[in-house]
């Protein structure tokens, strides 16, 4: 294959690797390789909608529902098909062993995050979160090497965010990068790396759905294997604080309502 590509060319099967090389690849092998899987990926899931424009002007509000919710469906789907149990592996055990998480991430993704933030932080993780992009130079260069860094970009090169993952790594901070797939400049950073469901072009869409589905799922999926880690203490733990605060809220609904508490309360 390689001197047949080399032929059509009109190049030398050494000039093929030296490309691949160039590109950040150790040989053509891996560059074959991660083509595949890409051409694999690419021809899978999303066959029925696009995750660009899932919808028309034409279109009536049921239908707009239907498709933004096939779209993440379709999302969902595919994030798992991109996750493989090393990394998986490899993310929570780093989250496990540092003392504190900083998420690094830009723009509407501080939203995303601040979600996972605040799960983290109601079974006792310390983690930080910056909102003001000035303050993410101040904060990776003070970060200590026993912390880790999750750091947020679907293109992986976000200038800002590139300029931070340097200061984390001359402290020698873990990084867990969640990106698109193939190569970029975040995941080459990264001591392990997640990826994002890679469907959304950079411009040319109504919105973010997808990328934000899937960043989405990624998160609560981590947050959820940090919390099994520690099943019993972490769900006692979050329990009784929320019962020292929840307990004096009425709740009418009873699809919502905690027996064990009204019974207490003698409703």
């Amino acid at each position: 294959m390689l001197k047949e590509i080399a032929k059509e060319t009109y190049s030398s099967p050494s000039v093929c690797v030296r490309i691949a090389k160039k590109m950040g690849f150790h040989g053509w092998n891996e560059l074959k390789e991660q083509y595949l899987k890409e051409t694999e990926y690419l021809q899978t899931h999303f066959q029925n909608i696009d995750p660009n424009v899932p919808f028309t002007a034409t279109d009536s509000m049921m239908h707009i529902a239907a498709k933004i919710a096939e779209v993440h469906q379709e999302s969902i789907t595919d994030t798992l098909s991109l996750i493989n149990h090393d990394a998986l592996h490899n993310a929570v055990r780093l989250l496990e062993k540092s003392n504190g998480i900083h998420i690094f991430c830009i723009s509407n993704l501080n939203y995303t995050a601040e979600e996972f933030a605040f799960k983290l932080k109601r079974i006792g993780i310390p983690v930080y979160l910056n909102y003001t992009q000035g303050c993410i130079y101040h904060e990776a260069a003070m970060t200590p090497s026993d912390h880790c860094a999750i750091c947020i970009s679907y293109s992986g090169e976000t200038p800002s965010l590139l300029s931070t993952v340097r200061y984390l790594k001359e402290n020698h901070v873990p990084i867990l990068g969640i990106t698109s797939l193939g190569t970029n400049s975040l995941s080459k950073l990264s001591d392990v790396v997640l990826h994002i469901s890679t469907r959304e072009k950079m411009y040319s869409k109504i919105g973010g759905f997808s990328s934000i589905a899937s960043i989405s799922l990624l998160l609560d999926i981590l947050y959820s294997c940090l919390f099994s880690s520690h099943y019993e203490q972490n769900m006692e733990y979050k329990t009784t604080i929320a019962k020292r605060i929840e307990t004096k809220r009425r709740v009418d609904n009873a699809i919502i309502r905690e027996y064990k508490k009204d019974q207490e309360n003698g409703s």
